[in-house]
């Protein structure tokens, strides 16, 4: 789509005045041009905190808008001189230097927050540079196994999948160029095609941005803290919609069930065993036997090994389980779709307009769906629509960065190199347009490798690809979970116990995965063939280490939904680095952070270890396993066995969670479990309830969001309650709260409740109904 530039709203100015006068006293603007020898500079303000320069010359076809959803333009307040060229809004001023081009942005109280200077074009590159102060932080740019802190890298900005990786790997499946600065600002560049950041390697004072042809359109986001630099990138960009609540549970998944066979017997053994479950995938054996039998893009059963599918999905819907399919956008020669869509040409094609042939895939010779061309994403959609008919609920799209892809390939609206970035992207708004249209009362669960900045807003949940099944592959995973929440992308999480490239499997290894994989977006192991995925399948004393975990995750549903609602109204990422919520905190802090604002979690990711440092800032905090406190705003080191990892909670904090389920199909909302941990401060925590499956809850307000809030002091402890929205069908007509006030030194002297005070932990419960504007005193 063609970028449309509003027309200029001159206030108290003549209306036929050229961007480019002096102007002896400011005006209002929407738009200002700036015509250089190397090319024009378009500046629009998007919004009061968000503005936009986009770059064009001769060889820029198009000034395309990818990332962003807000499509607007304000007036900005512009004055001019002959050199200079000042912009306001009411959060930023633009200083603009006219030759050379250079562009500083300030606050509009005068602090500086970047500096950048024009495109340089060399043949058909093109580049540009951005200031970074001496103590400056750089995070984002997509899924990379390094520190979140970027700065003092290199790397190519091209989704890459890299089979078996470990820490240290730059270049993987998703990138995303954006970046958040320490220094309170962010930048993305609407930019699809291959491109390379360098930021502060060759030059320890600039990032360095170059661009293979693309389109340089550059998005400058001013913010006061991390919290709302995030809310103003996803306004910018879109924020992810509600995932249905599922999503929420225990995905039963491996490479793969090679049979129905198989699918069932390991599904019953795992629920047989008390493991809760909400859905089980099925890999690339539904539509055929062999990885390499040429079966990749049939796009049907294999009924002789899956002989009743439609039968298979609804024993196992009885059961609480959903069903996600996988698929790719590779058709083989050998399968039943290639010649119709290579007929058709609906597959991507070469310089003479044949379809291209991928030679060397591994899956087999074939070629790729153009997913650019309008019919051939017609086509696609509809198979999705038949494959529903069997009941399918969630879809796995694998191999979408595109896995193999050509740079000289031939899609309908550019080369292989200048749409790569965004073919998972499109891919994406495919299946979430397509749900919206012909499932308007069903939320979709895609999962997949690959997208853009802003594909959140198609309900994407990316995994972090292939990862090799080892310490390596474990140790960078919440660093990458962290920085891609930084870039809009808060469900990103990875194959539970590692994927591949083992002999056997380590149990030590499987168990810690595992434990911190229950602190994540989704749970989900999964794995080759060369070790066990699920649980059940490993001896009984890691499953007596594993299984804990499993029931806590479905023990925090109340509170893990509500971070699902959080991300989709604030932006906000459900995993967050420590300086998020705590911005006095290092950034080298990569392997611990905050689950929500409440919990804060440490996975184990060494071999071997018997304790584990974990820094607590400032405040008073709970070890979540065993009520002992510990005073903030220091190293602690807890002692660690095969059974838990350290988890705190935040002293004040009230955890919302629910009893034991085996399936999310049976939660009810009508008994919430209330974690308070005692802190003589005020505090407040909502909880969200819906229905778990209509897409419209939130914009048709069928929702309830209880808002609890306490007040402590020496003697006593006070509960007030309130709720908005107008509920939801299923709605309780009232809900009965069971409270648990952690830490209080002795038995409460008051409490009009009948209760229950546990000496031994410290511990007081009682129930309650919490009716609207009720106040509870607990007298200590």
């Amino acid at each position: 789509m063609r970028y449309i530039i509003l027309p200029l709203l001159i206030l108290g100015f003549l209306s036929g005045c050229s961007p480019t006068d002096t102007l002896d006293r400011p005006i209002q603007k929407e738009k200002i041009t700036i015509e250089t020898s190397n090319g024009n500079y378009i500046i629009q303000a998007i919004s009061n905190d968000i503005i936009k320069i986009s770059f064009e010359d001769s060889l820029i076809k198009s000034s395309d808008v990818y990332a962003p959803v807000l499509n607007q333009s304000i007036q900005m307040e512009v004055s001019e001189t002959d050199s200079i060229i000042t912009a306001k809004t009411e959060k930023i001023k633009l200083v603009i230097n006219k030759s050379p081009f250079k562009a500083s942005y300030f606050t509009i109280d005068g602090k500086l927050k970047m500096t950048t200077k024009g495109v340089t074009r060399f043949g058909d590159s093109l580049a540009t540079s951005f200031t970074l102060r001496p103590e400056e932080s750089i995070y984002g740019t997509g899924f990379r196994a390094i520190p979140m802190n970027r700065r003092g890298h290199s790397f190519l900005a091209y989704n890459k999948p890299q089979y078996a990786y470990g820490e240290g790997a730059t270049e993987l499946n998703y990138s995303i160029p954006h970046w958040m600065s320490s220094n309170d600002y962010m930048m993305l560049i609407d930019n699809p095609s291959k491109a390379f950041f360098d930021i502060g390697k060759s030059q320890n004072d600039k990032l360095v941005y170059s661009s293979y042809k693309g389109n340089m359109s550059f998005y400058f986001i001013n913010g006061n803290s991390f919290k709302e630099l995030i809310g103003n990138y996803t306004a910018l960009t879109g924020k992810q919609p509600l995932p249905p609540l599922w999503a929420m549970g225990n995905f039963q998944s491996r490479f793969g069930y090679k049979n129905q066979n198989e699918a069932e017997t390991i599904l019953n053994k795992s629920i047989k065993a008390g493991y809760s479950t909400d859905a089980i995938i099925l890999d690339i054996y539904w539509f055929g036997p062999e990885i390499e039998d040429g079966k990749m893009g049939d796009l049907n059963w294999d009924l002789s090994l899956w002989p009743q599918p439609k039968q298979m999905i609804s024993n196992f819907k009885d059961k609480g389980v959903k069903t996600v399919l996988i698929t790719e956008p590779f058709f083989t020669k050998k399968s039943r779709n290639y010649e119709y869509l290579s007929k058709n040409g609906l597959l991507a094609y070469d310089k003479n307009g044949s379809t291209y042939d991928l030679p060397n895939f591994y899956f087999g010779n074939g070629g790729i769906l153009d997913i650019f061309n309008p019919e051939a994403k017609k086509w696609m959609w509809n198979e999705y629509k038949r494959l529903k008919e069997y009941g399918v609920d969630g879809w796995w799209v694998d191999l979408g960065e595109p896995e193999t892809h050509p740079d000289s390939i031939l899609h309908k609206t550019g080369m292989g190199y200048e749409v790569h970035g965004i073919y998972g992207h499109e891919w994406a708004k495919m299946m979430s347009e397509g749900f919206a249209k012909d499932y308007p009362d069903e939320r979709l669960f895609l999962l997949a490798r690959a997208g853009f900045a802003g594909t959140q807003r198609y309900g994407l949940i990316p995994w972090s690809g292939d990862v090799g099944r080892n310490w390596s592959g474990l140790k960078p995973q919440p660093s990458i979970m962290l920085s891609m929440g930084l870039s809009g992308i808060g469900y990103m999480h990875s194959d539970a116990g590692g994927f591949t490239f083992v002999e056997k499997g380590d149990p030590e290894l499987y168990t810690r995965w595992v434990q911190f994989a229950t602190f994540t977006p989704i749970f989900r192991p999964h794995a080759d063939n060369s070790a066990p995925a699920e649980p059940v399948m490993w001896n009984n004393e890691v499953q007596n280490n594993v299984k804990p975990f499993v029931d806590l995750r479905y023990k925090m549903l109340p509170y893990n939904y509500t971070l699902a609602w959080e991300n989709a109204t604030t932006g906000m990422p459900l995993a967050r680095p420590m300086f998020v919520e705590y911005p006095e905190v290092s950034d080298t802090l990569n392997n611990q952070y905050m689950w929500g604002k409440n919990l804060l979690v440490a996975p184990i990711l060494n071999p071997g270890v018997s304790s584990r440092k974990v820094y607590l800032p400032e405040g008073n905090w709970y070890n979540f396993w065993n009520n002992e406190k510990y005073k903030g705003g220091q190293w602690v080191e807890i002692p660690v066995t095969m059974e838990n990892i350290p988890v705190f909670v935040k002293s004040g904090s009230i955890l919302p969670t629910t009893d034991l389920i085996h399936s999310t199909d049976i939660y009810k909302t009508d008994t919430v479990n209330i974690h308070y941990y005692y802190d003589q401060t005020s505090s407040s925590q909502n909880i969200f309830f819906d229905d778990g499956k209509s897409r419209g809850s939130l914009e048709n307000n069928q929702y309830q969001v209880v808002s609890i809030s306490t007040t402590g002091d020496n003697d006593k402890i006070t509960f007030n309650y309130e709720t908005k929205g107008e509920g939801y069908k299923g709605n309780p007509e009232s809900r009965v709260y069971k409270i648990i006030v952690h830490g209080l030194d002795s038995n409460p002297v008051r409490l009009t409740e009948e209760y229950k005070w546990n000496a031994e932990d410290s511990t007081l419960e009682f129930y309650d109904t919490l009716e609207e504007g009720k106040t509870i005193t607990i007298r200590k």
